[in-house]
Parts: C-alpha cells; structure tokens; sequence
C-alpha cells in the first residue's frame, strides 16, 4: 500500500508570522530559517500520525482488494473514486453504489455493500487506485492540541539545534502519542 498525492496543500496548518510571535522573533533575518522549521514540524506530525494537517487529494494504491479497504491516512472528508486494472489490462470504476465508506473510524474503512464482491484484478502492483480527500478543511479547524505540538516541535527544533537523545518523553510526543493508531 502506497499513498500518491495528487492535489497538495495550498496553505499550511501553521504560518510565519504566528509561528514567529510563539518563539518572540521580532525581526526577518531568520524568516526563511523559520519557514523551514514549520515545514520540519509538519512534515513530523503528519508522518508520526498518518495525518494530511491540510485538505490534499491523494490515490491510495493497493495490489488487490482486500475484504476491507483501511485508509491510513486521517481524517478523510470523501472518497471520489475506486479503480482498478481488471485481467485484460483495462482500467475500470467501482461504482460508487457498490461499497460503502466509515469515514468517521480510524483508519476509516471501504466495503462492499452486501451482495457485491470485489472484483478480480490483473496480477500487477498497484491494481487498485482509490483516490481520497484528505485533511482539514482549513487551519481554524485543525484541533488546538495539534497546533499546540507544532508550536512545540518548532520551538525545540529552534532552541536545540543539535541532535541529542533525549531521557524523558517531551510534551508535544505526549500530544502526538493521541493521534496515533498503529
């Protein structure tokens, strides 16, 4: 199972001049030096957590249909479509009345609906394509304890520029420890 983004982020959960009154910077010369952090801590949170912290569209690429389709990527907001690469080399849809989707759980799920099986596939990698939307809808909305985290994470990567093991568990891995789920 692999992940393709499609559709990336047109805004980030996090920007600069925020960013910068958390850490009390005041002036520009380490603007580009902090832009970099905040794109370091992102790309932290949502690889820890198989989080999109932004509105993205990414193809879920699978071999073969399983009995149930897991979505490790959170939240998702919609699938647009199943496809897959049938035994004659051609690409077809599932459709959208033949498989239910939870997107509430994690991972959020794709089924059949009773009555329909998944159909059979080319033996080839990445025989199905799912595309879903993934991410919150906009910043306002990402929750605050996952803001809090970047905020966190920045602000360690500014004060500690080397890379030192650590002895104790740090409060944005606490944070972070609550949205993982394998």
């Amino acid at each position: 199972m692999s992940f393709q983004l499609i559709t990336a982020r047109t805004e980030w959960p996090l920007e600069l001049p925020e960013v910068k009154s958390h850490l009390r910077e005041s002036g520009t010369s380490n603007d580009a030096y902090i832009q970099e952090l905040i794109y370091a801590a992102v790309d932290k949170v949502e690889g820890d957590c198989d989080l999109a912290l932004n509105e993205m569209t990414f193809d879920l690429l699978i071999d073969d249909f399983p009995s149930i389709i897991y979505i490790w990527k959170t939240p998702v907001s919609s699938v647009t479509h199943v496809k897959y690469t049938d035994a004659d080399g051609v690409t077809q849809t599932v459709t959208d009345t033949n498989y239910s989707t939870d997107l509430f759980s994690k991972p959020a799920r794709i089924y059949p609906v009773s009555g329909y099986s998944w159909p059979g596939v080319k033996d080839t990698a990445n025989a199905v394509q799912i595309r879903i939307v993934t991410g919150y809808a906009s910043p306002e909305v990402i929750p605050g304890d996952l803001r809090q985290a970047l905020y966190l994470l920045i602000a360690d990567f500014t004060d500690n520029r080397e890379d030192k093991g650590r002895r104790f568990e740090r409060y944005s891995e606490r944070i972070l420890n609550k949205y993982k789920y394998r």
